[in-house]
């Protein structure tokens, strides 16, 4: 039974017993004697049925440490437990499908936009990227949430979005990671230059250290040929993290729990360059795990190394957890933070990376926001279980809160809702709205060059003056909208031309209804609503 209390109520430790006395005879009064719990109470006179037996650690002693693992720009149909075909085969992640055996796999879970920086911001807002061209300086934000309700705050790898003050008219400031909530920071922080898998250098705290390996010549030959004569991003990553967990080990038990924020720079393509250059070369990797062998281009081999790479990564830092005695005191969540890539040369349809779902990374369709994601939550969650309840990044900060039994923040509007009841096993309706914006026409998001990206601009526009439009989801009807109407505002209007797919009869989106049967009055009614919720369709960030 569930016996989850609201956010900051007291935790009281309850236990259950539904006696059944067993029909018998009436015996002779028997002598007195000591009480044995076991003979005279559980074995000779009453069937016991245990409603619910709850720990005391779980509902009344210290909440559960976080632990988010971050991909980037993992497909949907990459790892191999989502079983997607491929004509070259699977790609092997037995450290992911081991979070999918032990947890909860998600056939409807979104990043938070179809690129990186802004879909982390919903993550840490708690708000779509309709909202976010809007949010004041001072808006709470998930490290510090949790910090102030007593967790430690710690983040390896990645900061984007905390790479510094956005230009105007963006008004969060976001700072860096240790501006932003977390209390220990290693990791790349400048997000143009984390596509440099070699670094000459990388944050510590606020200071940089310099890398000395990286600064001899360096190709993918000298890399894999010698990968311990340098310093590779993962591992940096990777190692932080698990010398962190190692060091919590030893921690006295009254530690505070904590807040875990490991971001990957993988399998995004990359290359072995140096600042101030960032060249996406292809995908850079140690090794190639054995797919040297393969008779496929260079660039596919190391994208299947790539991935299978960060799974080896991700093995060890569970593998440290569970060493440290922290597995099952720890909700692990794994995701990508938008969809699969088609860039440094790579191809999405050589492994099928999407799962078949339509566009990738930079599209409005299915693939471009669609994550691989899984949630662990020992005795929690129910091992192997598959859940269909859409959620997205925005979901993330309401979820953790709940899970740390903290509050919502004062007078926030969020967009995002829990799912810990999903977690739970429990049926929950889906949300009034999930929606995304970014910029592009029709199509372009399919035929973007595999090496080709359009420069950040400030104004809402691409390089190449593309107009933002947005998309959205009610329940299971997907609307597309490529361009707003209304440019000067750029916010929704009733005005704007709406593609519309059926999720549930075609996942694919390869049948725009929008002009048949009741699809008129589907588009009118989305519209409708989208306008009533004063959302902008700004490309915040990209």
């Amino acid at each position: 039974c569930d016996l989850s209390q609201p956010p900051g109520h007291p935790r009281v430790p309850l236990v259950f017993l539904v006696v059944v006395p067993t029909p018998q005879r009436p015996q002779p009064r028997p002598q007195p004697r000591a009480p044995s719990l076991q003979s005279s109470f559980f074995l000779k006179h009453e069937r016991v049925a245990v409603s619910c037996l709850v720990s005391v650690f779980l509902m009344a002693g210290t909440p559960p440490n976080l632990l988010w693992i971050m991909a980037d720009d993992l497909g949907a149909g990459e790892p191999s437990f989502t079983k997607t075909h491929s004509a070259h085969g699977r790609i092997s992640t037995p450290a992911i499908d081991s979070l999918a055996k032990d947890g909860m796999r998600f056939t409807a879970a979104y990043a938070g936009y179809t690129v990186c920086a802004p879909s982390r911001a919903t993550l840490f807002t708690g708000r779509n990227s309709g909202r976010l061209a809007g949010a004041p300086a001072d808006w709470p934000l998930l490290p510090r949430l949790l910090r102030q309700g007593g967790f430690e705050t710690v983040a390896f790898g990645k900061s984007a979005p905390m790479d510094g003050p956005q230009p105007a008219p963006q008004p969060l400031a976001w700072g860096l990671p240790t501006d932003f909530g977390f209390e220990t920071y290693a990791g790349q922080t400048n997000q143009a230059l984390c596509h440099n898998m070699y670094p000459l250098s990388y944050t510590v705290q606020n200071t940089s250290v310099p890398l000395p390996l990286n600064t001899q010549v360096k190709g993918r030959a000298e890399c894999m040929r010698h990968p311990e004569r340098f310093n590779y991003t993962t591992d940096l990553f990777a190692d932080h993290a698990i010398e962190w967990l190692r060091a919590r080990a030893g921690a006295a038990a009254s530690a505070r729990p904590f807040f875990l924020y490991l971001s990957f720079t993988v399998p995004h393509a990359g290359g072995w360059g140096s600042a101030p250059e960032a060249p996406e070369q292809g995908n850079p990797v140690p090794t190639d795990l054995g797919y040297g062998k393969e008779d496929w281009p260079i660039v596919e081999r190391d994208h299947a190394a790539s991935v299978g790479y960060l799974d080896f990564k991700v093995g060890r830092v569970l593998a440290a957890l569970r060493e440290a005695r922290l597995e099952e005191r720890t909700v692990v969540f794994l995701a990508s933070d938008n969809g699969a890539h088609n860039e440094g040369g790579h191809s999405v349809r050589f492994f099928n990376s999407t799962g078949g779902l339509r566009g990738f990374k930079r599209s409005y369709y299915e693939g471009g926001v669609r994550s691989p994601s899984l949630v662990r939550w020992p005795g929690v969650v129910a091992p192997g279980s598959v859940s269909s309840t859409p959620w997205a990044f925005w979901d993330v900060l309401p979820t953790m809160l709940e899970i740390a039994r903290l509050p919502p923040p004062s007078g926030a509007i969020l967009d995002g809702r829990s799912i810990v009841p999903t977690l739970r096993g429990h049926e929950q309706p889906p949300p009034p709205y999930m929606y995304w914006t970014w910029r592009g026409t029709v199509g372009w998001d399919e035929r973007l060059p595999s090496n080709g990206t359009l420069p950040f601009r400030t104004d809402g526009r691409s390089a190449s003056g593309t107009p933002p439009g947005y998309a959205v989801r009610v329940g299971e009807w997907k609307g597309v909208v490529h361009a707003c109407v209304d440019q000067e505002k750029q916010v929704p209007s009733a005005d704007d031309v709406m593609e519309l797919y059926n999720l549930t009869a075609d996942p694919y989106e390869a049948s725009n209804v929008a002009t048949e049967g009741d699809g008129p009055t589907i588009v009118r009614s989305i519209k409708a609503f989208l306008v009533k919720q004063s959302l902008s369709c700004a490309c915040w960030q990209c």
